[in-house]
Order: structure tokens, then C-alpha cells, then sequence
């Protein structure tokens, strides 16, 4: 009878050491996924075709001072324009891109806008959003990819109230 009790605690050691081994497992593999499938750059770009209007030197896209016409903002504080969730800032513009800074959340993102002529009746724009992602906590790596969803709604819609303006606005001649 004593064998028996003896015996006994050997066997459910034998189960939690495995237990053990398989959680540390699991959570070194969640740490490699986050290093791994979350990139240290996260770039939101895209592109689309506008009306003539949008490179117009007087009133185009790329004409900072004119963005409060179209810009789907609540509230304008100095050189930025406040959204509900997050703030732009813009910087400068030069002959054919205009520069800004996103913030959202904790991260700060460089934000630019490009325009092109593409001939008779339409201009090219492209827009890309660099996000620094090189941190080391797995934890704030989430956390930024999750935070750079949430601007690349707000781009998209920042984009489209663009091209709705640009559309209705005649180009000058």
C-alpha cells in the first residue's frame, strides 16, 4: 500500500512537466508570430486617378492652404487638422508631393501625398503612409498594427472626400 501513494505522485508530475514545456511553447511561438508576420515598416499606400482639377497649380491637391475645403476634419488647431480618433499635421508641399505627419494613438506617421498630370482630363495621385515599427515589445507591436488599421480608414476617407471635391471643381484654364 505505501508502494501505491508513493507511485502516485510520480504520475501527475509527469503530466504538468509536459504541460509546462507545451505552454512555453505556445507562448515563445506567439512571440515569434508577432516578430515575424508584424512588420517593423508598415506602409499603407494606394493610388487613384482624379479629375484635371486635382494638379491644378492654383487650386490643386497639392495646394495646402486650399485643404480645408475638402478635408473631413472636426476642428483645425493651427497647421493640423483634428479627426475624431487621430490628428494631421501638415508640414509642406513642394511641386508635386506634400508632406504631413499623422498622429494616432501613440504613433506618429509620415504622410505623403503625390500628383502627377496623366494626361487630357486626369491627374494621378498617390498617397503613402510610413509607420515605424521597430519596437521590441510584442505587446506595442499589436498595438501600432491595430492603430495603422484605424488610419488607413481614415486615409481612405480623407482620399475620397478628395475626389468627391476634385470632381465638381472645375479646372482653370
Amino acid at each position: 500500500m505505501y508502494e501505491l501513494c508513493n507511485f502516485m505522485p510520480q504520475l501527475t508530475a509527469k503530466p504538468m512537466k509536459y504541460l509546462k514545456i507545451l505552454g512555453f511553447l505556445l507562448v515563445i511561438s506567439g512571440i515569434y508570430f508577432f516578430y515575424l508576420f508584424i512588420p517593423n515598416k508598415i506602409i499603407i499606400a494606394g493610388n487613384d486617378n482624379f479629375p484635371k482639377a486635382a494638379n491644378d497649380p492654383s487650386n490643386g491637391i497639392l495646394q495646402i492652404q486650399y485643404w480645408d475645403r475638402w478635408m473631413p476634419y472636426k476642428k483645425i488647431e493651427g497647421h493640423s487638422f483634428v479627426f475624431e480618433n487621430c490628428k494631421l499635421q501638415v508640414n509642406e508641399a513642394f511641386i508635386s508631393s506634400a508632406k504631413s505627419d499623422f498622429s494616432i494613438d501613440d504613433i506618429n506617421a509620415l504622410f505623403i501625398i503625390s500628383a502627377l498630370d496623366a494626361g487630357n482630363d486626369s491627374t494621378f495621385v498617390r498617397y503613402e503612409c510610413i509607420i515605424n515599427n521597430k519596437t521590441i515589445s510584442p505587446i506595442k507591436r499589436w498595438q501600432h498594427y491595430t492603430s495603422s488599421k484605424k488610419l488607413e480608414k481614415q486615409i481612405l476617407k480623407i482620399m475620397n472626400a478628395a475626389k468627391v471635391y476634385y470632381s465638381k471643381t472645375p479646372a482653370s484654364k
